[in-house]
């Protein structure tokens, strides 16, 4: 009997107790934003202006290089003359014939020569002692804007 009477009080107690629909619709938009708040960046002037900013490009001297530091016994890293923004590194000949001083920061006229599996080699590193020296130079007359 006192199970029915404990049973008879809980009944409505679970009744009341807050349960929910699993087949309830959710009104829940987590993160979104109304379109009536929402104004997207235009990229179109953010790109304008980025490109206005940029530095226009540099006219460097053709065939006329600065020896970089990365250079090894096998291979030369050349540098763009005057800007000194391009890097590419070559594998040297076996001899490579060499008129003047091709030390680090060097300006050098360069000659090369495709060799039969296709890679570009070093022949020949002629210094430039008529022109003024990169280290001398300072970075606006290089062409390079900070």
């Amino acid at each position: 009997m006192r199970k029915l009477l404990f049973l008879f009080f809980a009944m409505p107690f679970a009744m009341l107790s807050p349960t929910s629909c699993r087949m309830a619709p959710s009104t829940n938009l987590g993160d979104t934003v109304e379109a009536k708040y929402f104004e997207p960046v235009d990229s179109t002037t953010h790109d304008t202006a980025h490109s206005k900013k940029q530095n226009l490009s540099v006219r460097d001297s053709l065939g006329i290089y600065v020896i970089g530091p990365a250079s090894t016994a096998a291979t030369v890293q050349l540098l763009s003359y005057p800007s000194c923004r391009d890097t590419v590194v070559y594998k040297k000949e076996r001899r490579i014939k060499v008129t003047g001083n091709a030390d680090y920061d060097h300006i050098v006229r360069a000659k090369f020569r495709v060799s039969k599996a296709g890679d570009t080699l070093v022949t020949h590193l002629e210094e430039m002692k008529d022109l003024p020296a990169i280290k001398d130079k300072s970075m606006e007359e290089r062409g390079i804007k900070e």
